[in-house]
C-alpha cells in the first residue's frame, strides 16, 4: 500500500471498511455498524426497498412483503420503521406474537414515537387483551408530541372506545 493510501485509511473510516472487509465484518459482529452503513445504502435506497414493500403489502402479496422488511430489519435495525412494518405484516398473518415483538423492537429504537405503541395496541385489541392495549395508548398519547397529529388522534379515539367497553 502507497503511503497516501494509508493517509487517505485513516481519514476516511468507509474506505478502511472497503479496503479490509474483515475489518467490516468485525465491526458490524461487535454492533458498532449497520449494514447499511457496511453497503453504503443511501437512506433514498432504503425507502425505495421499503415503498416497494409496501405496494406487495397493499396488493396482497403479504409473504413478499415480509421478505422485503426482514431484510430492511436486517440491513438498517435502527429504523423503527421496518420493525413496525414487519409487526404489521406478522399480524396479517395472524401471527400475533411475532407482530407484538417486532412492535417491541420499534419501540426499543423509537421509545418517543407514538406509532409502534398503536400498532401494538391494535394486536392487543384483536386478542381481546384491553388492559394491555389501553396501556399501550396511554403511553402513545403520553409520548405524542401533538395530540392533533393523526397518531395521536388515532389513540385518543382507541382508548375512548376501549373505555366504553370497560
Amino acid at each position: 500500500m502507497k503511503a497516501s493510501e494509508a493517509a487517505l485509511e485513516k481519514r476516511d473510516p468507509d474506505r478502511e471498511l472497503a479496503l479490509n472487509p474483515g475489518a467490516a465484518v468485525k465491526k458490524w459482529a461487535a454492533g458498532d455498524a449497520t449494514l447499511q452503513e457496511l453497503k453504503a445504502y443511501t437512506r433514498e435506497e432504503l425507502y425505495a426497498i421499503s415503498q416497494h414493500g409496501y405496494t406487495l403489502f397493499l396488493n396482497g402479496k403479504v409473504k413478499d412483503a415480509q421478505v422485503i422488511f426482514e431484510g430492511l430489519v436486517a440491513i438498517d435495525p435502527r429504523n423503527d420503521y421496518y420493525y413496525r412494518a414487519l409487526g404489521v405484516v406478522y399480524h396479517r398473518q395472524g401471527d400475533a406474537e411475532r407482530a407484538l415483538r417486532q412492535f417491541g423492537h420499534a419501540i426499543t429504537v423509537a421509545p418517543k414515537s407514538p406509532a409502534a405503541y398503536v400498532n401494538r395496541a391494535e394486536v392487543h385489541i384483536s386478542r381481546r387483551d384491553t388492559q394491555q392495549a389501553l396501556r399501550d395508548l396511554e403511553k402513545a398519547i403520553q409520548v405524542a408530541p401533538d395530540l392533533r397529529a393523526p397518531i395521536a388522534r388515532k389513540a385518543l379515539a382507541l382508548r375512548s372506545l376501549l373505555w366504553k367497553r370497560t
